[in-house]
């Protein structure tokens, strides 16, 4: 049975597919999963500079996370929700993961 299984009864398995084809899309789903809560768009592009290669005194470097969450809010997270991989809500700015894909198929699509 292939990871990706389970999500074709909810929805599209080829938006599933192209939301993480993309490793930007893959590496926030990790860090949503390591999370184990839901993130405001901010924390989570924070987190994905600083894995990165942020600052080694833990601070990020403002510009790129200003450029990350940009394109998280607009780009990203909306692909990831519209796969159902994540649940959005764009008036609070916070995003989690849900349960419908395995994380199993991040590896079998090369994270």
């Amino acid at each position: 049975m292939s990871p990706m299984d389970g999500k074709a009864r909810y929805g599209n398995r080829s938006l599933v597919y192209d939301a993480l084809a993309d490793e930007r899309r893959r590496h926030a789903v990790r860090l949503l999963d390591d999370a184990d809560a839901a993130l405001t768009i901010e924390k989570l592009a924070e987190r994905m500079v600083e894995s990165d290669g942020g600052r080694t005194d833990g601070s990020a470097d403002e510009a790129a996370i200003t450029r990350l969450r940009t394109s998280l809010y607009h780009v990203h997270v909306p692909k990831l929700s519209d796969a159902g991989i994540v649940r959005f809500s764009p008036e609070r700015r916070r995003v989690r993961l849900t349960d419908s894909v395995s994380l199993d198929a991040l590896d079998a699509i090369g994270s």
